[in-house]
């Protein structure tokens, strides 16, 4: 069953009488789930797999029905929550509105007309937020690896770059447990698309800590700035492009919200990945940031406190592209004999990239073997 066909509802009323009575009234409609306790209620909505609509009763011991909807709303916010009471309560059915955030607040005795109204009006509102977060997921998808694909065409030493910021920012996620992560690993994958506008010279300049003269220097300061006007022009990725434009110098506050904490971690990952492109090992390069960065920025820093470079976990092996698989990583610059660069150093492999790969191999028009990391 998909999230769009979803018309699973939970039924939670502490009077078993109750529930019996609803689900003689919904089954032919509904795939009903009754329960009689709040709490098994709320391990059933963590169980999975996701209910369409949750239409609990108010008055219940142990919980009531404005505390186990707002628990529903915290576990699976995408599903519809309807309160169904005897109660005549006003100070009720507000805190039901304001903690459950309910779709509709329904009396006993309800009609049964009127009730599977109701939960059909669940069950649509959430085909409904559903389809539109899957249409955002697959224009994510293809929004990402669209800029990637032009992004390590355009700007292989760039690209390269990107690759290891994103793996220092996906572990400060991880720690923190942020939700949404692809959010973070996108912002620090794009981090640095501002700079495409860039001279070629100035960039490879920027890039291996040359000295740029004063207008070079401020072309490149500004590409959080660029980078966010980029990508400000893809719907849905506002908040991306606000993270970018935060990596700028600040000062900056300690942050309070996701925009905020993107943009403070872009800005350890940006000075951690240019540190240790040389080599530097990551302890000694933690050591010396602690005591340049400030408040905002000096938890994130901490974060990567256990974090490994992926050589200390992989070991590297000249491959044909028939022995490659995916999340292996290019150690070098996959070329043509005639010299071209057809897939840029530093790149995760996936299977769809090595399907292009295999086209040039089969061709013979392929430099082989690769160097490529093989993960431990």
């Amino acid at each position: 069953m998909t999230k769009a066909s979803n018309r699973r509802v939970l039924c939670v009323d502490d009077e078993v009488r109750v529930l019996e009575g609803l689900e003689r009234t919904l089954f032919e409609h509904f795939e009903v789930t009754t329960e009689s306790n709040p709490l098994q209620a709320v391990k059933l909505i963590e169980a999975g797999p996701p209910f369409a609509v949750v239409l609990s009763d108010m008055r219940m011991p142990e919980l009531d029905g404005a505390g186990l909807l707002r628990r529903a709303r915290e576990i699976a916010p995408l599903t519809s929550r309807l309160l169904l009471t005897g109660q005549a309560d006003v100070n009720s059915a507000v805190a039901a509105v304001n903690e459950g955030q309910i779709l509709r607040f329904l009396w006993k005795p309800c009609p049964p007309e009127a009730l599977i109204s109701a939960l059909e009006l669940g069950v649509e509102q959430y085909r409904l937020v559903t389809a539109e977060r899957e249409l955002l997921e697959r224009t994510v998808t293809g929004c990402v690896r669209l800029l990637s694909e032009v992004l390590s065409l355009v700007a292989p030493a760039l690209f390269s770059r990107t690759q290891r910021i994103k793996t220092l920012v996906a572990h400060m996620t991880k720690k923190f447990a942020l939700e949404d992560a692809w959010r973070f690993e996108v912002a620090a994958l794009f981090s640095m698309i501002g700079c495409v506008g860039l001279p070629e010279a100035t960039l490879e300049r920027a890039l291996a800590k040359r000295p740029l003269d004063p207008a070079e220097q401020k072309a490149f300061d500004e590409h959080p700035l660029m980078g966010h006007k980029l990508l400000s022009e893809i719907p849905r990725f506002e908040e991306i492009a606000a993270m970018i434009k935060l990596q700028a110098s600040g000062p900056h506050r300690p942050p309070t919200d996701d925009i905020e904490r993107g943009g403070a971690m872009l800005r350890v990952a940006l000075q951690v990945e240019r540190a240790t492109a040389d080599g530097a090992a990551v302890p000694n390069v933690l050591a010396s940031l602690e005591k340049k960065l400030g408040a905002a920025e000096l938890p994130f820093l901490k974060a990567l406190a256990d974090f490994r470079n992926a050589e200390g976990s992989s070991t590297v092996r000249a491959l044909t592209v028939a022995q490659m698989t995916a999340e292996m990583i290019l150690e070098e610059d996959v070329r043509t004999t005639n010299g071209v660069v057809v897939v840029p150093k530093g790149r995760d492999l996936s299977m769809v990239l090595i399907e292009r790969l295999f086209k040039f191999s089969r061709a013979g028009t392929l430099v082989e073997p690769i160097r490529v990391r093989v993960p431990g």
